[in-house]
């Protein structure tokens, strides 16, 4: 199993690799392998927001397959993996994040923010070749079912707030917006699209609003819109071609995975403070790419425009300048002139280590010993197998039991599968139950010797096989 994640992270991480330097080579000029009938779209790998209909398929599924209440209590376990994943990481990156804005694109930066939601291939694709958790967290079934309420009624309630707080916007924007129509700034509109190759139907709106900023997800709501006052050439080229950029790369979808994050880990303060952090990196990508040819004249009048329209960010928009606390970092690069690596390496490891980390930590719903899981189930021990798959013909029932009742075991709530490997004994129950120990897991396939549904539990210390072998060969 561990050599699947293994080929698997290396093949994920350099699709990411590849795509990221190819994106980055069409954003100046480059060719690339595909056709677009919409022209350029310069996004890395996926759209972040998948990771939203593959989260609500999997609720949807676990429902179906378990019922309301353990499908709920399978979702949370599931989820709770990406939770826990998602607040280390974002804590990590976090600390981490001076060094590397020093030291890489703020490109790269940005798209580090978005190694989670790569990570839903992960969890949809091969969902049943998760490691073996390293470390559980032991929550009692009645009490996960409690907690999978609130989590989910927060997750809900913090999701619709940034739903509907984007309606209302959206709407005051509609009412205080009208079409473009001076031919000057249509002219130099059309002029930038055409240069940077972007065809997705895209209005030009003008209005009564505090900063140039983009919005909306389909041909019939994207939209960039003006605020009502004069501008100079210079300061429509550098302000169109700023939210193009954001256009090519779809960023209103990742600051929709951004709410995402927070509605799912609404309990984080620090997953709060990480996303303030990504949309942060999110402009200053599209300064960085905007003013890499810039002389120091022109940056100069670049950050003053930025001062210009300096105002709150509202809604799935991205804007042209947010708010004065959000400055201090883009201005400070806007200024600086310093070469920094792409990246490509950075993104490429990260990914692979995320891949290979994913799932080491999962949700227990139940612990006790090996006796007491197997005095669950409505039956006796019927028949047992040794490694070889050669059937033991008697043992000391007592004796085993007494065994078994050393080894402690904690039930997971999320799925796993068996390791691809030799188990070192099985054991079958009266009613077609099988139940197979390895080293530090034991597996019990709920479907009576048919289907993939399996139970697994965790041994807290490698389970001795010989000692339990000895018993049997008394």
């Amino acid at each position: 199993m561990i050599w699947g994640r293994i080929i698997w992270g290396i093949i994920i991480s350099c699709l990411l690799g590849l795509n990221f330097y190819r994106t980055w080579k069409w954003e100046h000029g480059g060719e690339t392998f595909f056709s677009n009938k919409y022209g350029k779209e310069t996004y890395v790998l996926i759209q972040p927001t998948f990771l939203f209909w593959i989260l609500l398929a999997m609720f949807g599924i676990s429902c179906v397959f378990y019922g309301i209440k353990n499908g709920l209590i399978k979702f949370t376990a599931m989820a709770a993996e990406l939770m826990i994943f998602l607040s280390i990481y974002y804590v990590l990156l976090l600390l981490f994040l001076p060094l590397l804005r020093k030291i890489v694109s703020a490109r790269a930066c940005a798209i580090l923010w978005l190694i989670p939601a790569f990570l839903s291939w992960q969890v949809h694709m091969l969902i049943r070749t998760l490691p073996i958790p390293k470390f559980t967290i032991l929550i009692p079934r009645n009490a996960l079912f409690l907690v999978s309420l609130v989590w989910l009624a927060g997750a809900l309630l913090a999701g619709g707030y940034y739903f509907i707080s984007n309606l209302l916007f959206v709407s005051s924007v509609k009412k205080n917006t009208v079409e473009e129509t001076d031919e000057e700034i249509l002219s130099v509109w059309e002029k930038m699209r055409e240069r940077l190759e972007y065809k997705r139907p895209t209005r030009l709106l003008r209005g009564d609003v505090s900063t140039p900023f983009s919005m909306g997800q389909t041909k019939f709501t994207r939209c960039t819109i003006l605020p009502n006052r004069t501008y100079t050439q210079g300061e429509l080229s550098m302000i169109l071609s700023h939210e193009l950029h954001h256009l090519e790369r779809c960023d209103v979808n990742t600051k929709v995975f951004l709410c995402l994050c927070n509605a799912i880990c609404w309990f984080n303060p620090l997953v709060w403070v990480a996303t303030k952090r990504a949309a942060e990196d999110l402009e200053r990508s599209c300064d960085e790419i905007v003013t890499e040819n810039m002389d120091e004249e022109e940056r100069r009048r670049y950050a003053e425009l930025l001062l210009t329209f300096v105002a709150p960010q509202r809604g799935f928009t991205t804007c042209l300048s947010a708010a004065a606390g959000t400055l201090r970092y883009r201005l400070k690069s806007v200024m600086e002139q310093k070469k920094r690596l792409l990246g490509t390496l950075l993104l490429s490891a990260v990914l692979f280590v995320s891949v290979i980390c994913f799932g080491n930590v999962a949700i227990s719903v139940e612990s006790g010993t090996f006796k007491e899981m197997l005095s669950k189930y409505d039956a006796t021990i019927g028949s047992i197998y040794d490694v070889e798959y050669s059937k033991i013909e008697s043992w000391d029932a007592e004796a085993l039991m007494d065994t078994l009742s050393k080894i402690e075991l904690r039930h997971l709530a999320g799925p796993r599968d068996p390791e691809p490997k030799t188990p070192a004994m099985t054991f079958v129950l009266t009613d077609g139950h099988r139940i197979t120990v390895f080293d530090n897991t034991v597996f019990v396939n709920t479907h009576k010797n048919l289907g993939r549904n399996y139970e697994c539990y965790v041994a807290k210390e490698k389970i001795d096989v010989d000692m339990i072998y000895e018993v049997l060969n008394k």
